[in-house]
């Protein structure tokens, strides 16, 4: 785990299903205003998507345990509990970020949840899954 990224690598068995991967995108791409795509289970509902855009790059968010995650995409597609883990894509189908947390004084969606950016994650996961 490195809650300094706010990601985790977990190892599980499919069994026999053939499971297909999403394809990586790059977070070097991004934009203000590119629209953007958030796979999640929010509120146990499974396998929704919601539609948004790319409304801030580089944004620092604190964690509910006080620590300052770093470089952040911010976006207005509704990120709500139950969507964190989840991919956020490009209009490609690629994997951009990783859906994290929204930031909300009610608990509900207000405009602004946040992701990993891809490139944070394929730095981080090789060295978790090498060093834990």
């Amino acid at each position: 785990m490195d809650p300094e990224n706010d990601l985790a690598v977990i190892q599980f068995d499919p069994k026999e299903k053939n499971l297909v991967t999403i394809p990586f995108g790059s977070s070097q791409e991004l934009f203000v205003g590119k629209k953007v795509l958030a796979i999640g289970n929010p509120f146990g509902l499974d396998r929704t998507l919601t539609t948004g855009i790319i409304s801030g790059l580089e944004s620092p968010v604190q964690t509910d345990e006080g620590l300052i995650i770093q470089k952040m995409i911010q976006t207005d597609a509704s990120i709500n509990p139950g969507n964190s883990g989840g991919p956020l894509l490009n209009t490609r189908g690629e994997m951009i970020g990783i859906n994290t947390m929204i930031y909300s004084p009610s608990g509900g969606s207000v405009g602004i949840g946040f992701a990993v950016p891809v490139d944070t994650a394929r730095r981080v996961v090789p060295e978790l899954i090498k060093y834990g």
